[in-house]
């Protein structure tokens, strides 16, 4: 934002150390320790003036990212994903 670049970021937010719990399944061990408390990061995005969408739904996603794309500046396009499609 502070240099204008028009960086696009595409972030999967899982909540979750995803490698770590697939490690942890796939040796049967319990999943120990890898949830995590993320913030929003869309909106962290915007309160630092870049352009920010949250995708919850897979319908969102084409006109989240065609957005993006269009945007003249930088932008986070944070999509929520299930853990367990690791």
């Amino acid at each position: 934002v502070k240099y204008g670049m028009a960086i696009k970021l595409i972030l999967l937010n899982n909540n979750e150390l995803g490698k770590i719990s697939k490690e942890q399944r796939a040796g049967e061990l319990d999943v120990w320790k890898t949830r995590l408390h993320n913030p929003n990061f869309a909106e962290y995005a915007r309160s630092c003036g870049a352009l920010g969408i949250r995708v919850t739904e897979a319908g969102q996603l084409v006109a989240a990212m065609q957005e993006a794309f269009r945007h003249d500046g930088p932008a986070v396009v944070e999509v929520i994903t299930d853990v367990q499609l690791i």
